[in-house]
This record gives C-alpha cells, structure tokens and sequence, in this order.
C-alpha cells in the first residue's frame, strides 16, 4: 500500500514537471569547435527558462571546478532570498570532437538508494562567445506519460547582461519551433537579496534536473 501511495505521488509530481507534449527535441545544433578549457570560471544566469514555469531560485551561477578526479560543475543559487543551495556536478567529456558542447553532468548521492546514487543529465552548450555570453539548454523525456521538461540557462561573465549579447544569446533558440515561447517567457534573474542568512554544507539535489530516473 505504502509503495503504491509513493508511485501515485512521484507520478502526480511528473505530470507537473513534464510539460510539453512528446520527446526532446532532435538534432539540436550546438557551439561548433567548443573550447572548454575557454569556459572555465564563473557564470552568472542572465535568464532562464523553465518549461514548468516554476522560478524558486535567485542569484544563480555556474562555475567550472578542477579536482583530482575530474572536471565538475558547481550551481549556487539562493532559494527565496534565505538558503544558499549548491549541487555539484561531474562533468561527463565527449570523446569525438565534433561533439564538444554536448556535455553531460553526473550527480552522485552517497546515502541515495542504489537505483539513484549516479544520475546523468544532458547539458548542452548551444552559443557561446566565452567572454560575455553562453546558451545553455538541459532536456528530459518521459516515456510514461511522453512529454518533457526543458531548462534553458542564458549566462553572463558579469551579473548583467548587454543587449547585443543577449540578442546574439537568444538566437540559438529559434530552432526549437513548437517551443518558440521559450524566447517570450525568459525570466530575468532577480539579483536582489544575493547574501543568504543561511548556508547548507551539503549539496542538495539541483532544481534544474529534478527527476533522477526515467518515469
């Protein structure tokens, strides 16, 4: 009884979180001859679109990290101006070069069921100039109920963004089609109350890729 009341409840979370109609969409053009040694340090989120139309963070960012046992990603963020939340990444590399931006990161939870102690996530890099602008986009399908989610991460090397930048950022996303709404429901990020009264020493699971197995 308690695992169907579980299953009922994961499931009624998913109808909320995948959104849009069918599968991820296909053949997404990404950064040709992307460089990521040039995308090392600190990125701002400018806007960002999420197709659940959920907005719980402020003053987020991402920043590449070297450590011993690869290469990660740390995204910070404030949750409602109180908690400063982190989730680190490891960053999966491509092997053929052609394929440089699609990115995958790996999370992993020590004390997670073994079923969700490793969970991958496509991380795309669509545009990018290394120095002012970058597009970012993560996607996920559901087979149980065939829809997916999308996050869409426009960044900064500073926390605001020019006009030209954003024009020449905003641009790759003319490819989704069906999702062309992308464009006119991209929320600027709020960077009010960016000193946090609380900080967590754990990282916590990422709000951008929030369902860790296929459903």
């Amino acid at each position: 009884m308690i695992n169907i009341i579980i299953f009922c409840v994961f499931v009624t979370n998913a109808y909320g979180y995948f959104t849009i109609p069918g599968k991820c969409p296909e053949n997404v053009a990404v950064q040709e001859d992307f460089r990521l040694a040039d995308f090392y340090g600190k990125w701002y989120q400018a806007y960002h679109y999420s197709s659940d139309g959920q907005n719980l963070n402020n003053c987020s960012t991402l920043e590449l990290m070297t450590r011993p046992s690869g290469i990660y990603l740390n995204q910070s963020r404030i949750d409602r101006g109180l908690f400063h939340r982190y989730s680190i990444g490891k960053i999966e590399i491509p092997t053929r070069v052609e394929g440089a931006a699609n990115l995958e990161l790996i999370f992993a939870y020590k004390n997670a069921p073994r079923r969700l102690k490793t969970r991958k996530y496509p991380f795309k890099v669509l545009a990018t100039n290394y120095n002012y602008y970058a597009t970012v986009y993560t996607c996920q399908y559901s087979p149980l109920i065939d829809k997916h989610f999308m996050y869409v991460w426009i960044l900064s090397r500073n926390p605001s963004l020019n006009v030209v930048s954003k024009e020449l950022a905003m641009k790759p996303l003319q490819q989704f089609g069906v999702n062309n709404s992308i464009q006119r429901n991209m929320v600027k990020e709020d960077r009010n109350k960016c000193v946090p009264k609380y900080y967590d020493d754990v990282p916590l699971e990422p709000m951008t890729f929030r369902f860790p197995v296929p459903i």
